[in-house]
């Protein structure tokens, strides 16, 4: 046993049915008659306001946390965790951005999944686009106020332009030419 130089490590996770069918990061659905429950009457009007512009909005409900709706005899203990649990939900605006925080009991919804693929892009998230895919035949137009310059014929030959320098380089003509004659 001391020569053994690995130390094992068992970790603990929440599966999807140990805390009433959720799991952070899901996708949350109002069951269809949700308002006809005691757990949405019991909530303020304020609350339930704020679930209606949430669904009017058209943005994906993501589940943020999740808890009991008892508290645990021993909290650190996962075994103690019931299945009556109070789900955190927000408005996921995209990009990691949540907003509208709202905590509603768990019987009013269920966790949409869309694994292995990601969810799709909300019909309020996109916007009109004048993306021509297919190419056309561009008018020629001109803009208002555009000025008209003369075209040019650039020669089609290099044009030699005589220089002299001003003054010979004296680090040139000395080591330059001294090594050049040496290898001759």
């Amino acid at each position: 046993m001391a020569r053994n130089k690995f130390i094992q490590l068992h970790e603990n996770y929440m599966k999807r049915f140990e805390r009433g069918g959720f799991l952070v990061g899901d996708v949350f659905k109002f069951n269809d008659n949700f308002k006809s429950l005691d757990g949405y009457k019991s909530l303020g009007k304020a609350t339930q306001q704020q679930i209606d512009d949430m669904i009017d909005s058209g943005l994906h409900i993501r589940v943020v946390d999740i808890k009991d709706t008892t508290s645990p005899r021993y909290p650190a203990n996962p075994d103690t965790s019931s299945l009556g649990v109070v789900v955190n939900i927000a408005l996921d605006t995209g990009g990691g951005r949540y907003t509208h925080y709202t905590s509603v009991p768990g019987e009013l919804g269920q966790a949409v999944q869309y694994a292995p693929n990601l969810l799709p892009i909300p019909d309020e998230m996109r916007r009109d686009s004048n993306v021509i895919i297919k190419p056309e035949e561009a008018e020629e137009t001109k803009a208002p106020g555009a000025v008209e310059y003369p075209t040019r014929d650039l020669p089609k030959q290099n044009t030699v332009i005589p220089s002299d320098p001003a003054t010979p380089c004296p680090t040139v003509a000395a080591s330059t030419n001294r090594y050049l004659a040496d290898l001759n």
